[in-house]
């Protein structure tokens, strides 16, 4: 662990702890082993360690989404889903047990607004990756004038509207109540099933 990665860990726990109006530089200075002097030769700020931190977070949030994208999965409706709770979880997972979490929440989006719509858009563009993907492998076959980036707006707009629905409650049920909305909209687009020429039926019959 480098020098930078060792002061966002310990000031993720004092942010945790303490809020961001209640942390200070000094605490996450002694936190991290460290004078505060030689904590402002890495962030000019309060403010600055904690938009990298966020940033920090986008990125892990990234590699998780990537790491459960690669993931094998039942369904097509599983794949997106299970990729979309992946980042949900690591996001939530550096805060959820912060008595200041919704402080946090609303700071990063007061400070880190550029930033969380950098990750949102990089966040979609990994969603519709895994959704041309499934398409090629035929997993994922949409009605005619339906494209994988519809799937990714009509997914994320569920996701929200989970979310909000559903905030203050566990985990778990918000993960199986975006599990069955993503079904649900899978199923929605999908194509129907092709009819089987008139000659491949008779012969079916045929060899019954």
């Amino acid at each position: 662990m480098d020098a930078k990665q060792h002061i966002l860990a310990a000031a993720q726990g004092v942010f945790a702890r303490h809020g961001f109006r209640q942390t200070s530089m000094a605490m996450a200075a002694a936190e991290a082993g460290l004078t505060r002097q030689a904590l402002y030769h890495h962030f000019a700020s309060k403010e600055a360690l904690f938009a990298a931190l966020v940033d920090a977070m986008h990125e892990a949030a990234l590699a998780a989404v990537r790491a459960a994208a690669a993931r094998p999965s039942p369904s097509a409706s599983a794949a997106i889903s299970h990729t979309m709770i992946a980042c949900q979880r690591t996001l939530m997972s550096r805060i959820a047990s912060s008595p200041y979490a919704a402080e946090l929440i609303e700071e990063s989006r007061r400070q880190c607004g550029q930033a969380a719509a950098a990750f949102a858009r990089a966040l979609e563009k990994e969603l519709e990756a895994l959704s041309v993907r499934l398409m090629r492998e035929g997993r994922l076959r949409l009605r005619p004038g339906v494209s994988a980036r519809d799937v990714v707006e009509m997914a994320t707009i569920a996701a929200k509207g989970v979310k909000a629905t559903h905030a203050g409650e566990s985990e778990a049920k918000y993960a199986r109540t975006l599990e069955r909305m993503i079904n649900v909209i899978c199923r929605g687009v999908e194509a129907a099933p092709q009819a089987q020429p008139k000659a491949e039926r008779i012969r079916g019959r045929m060899v019954r």
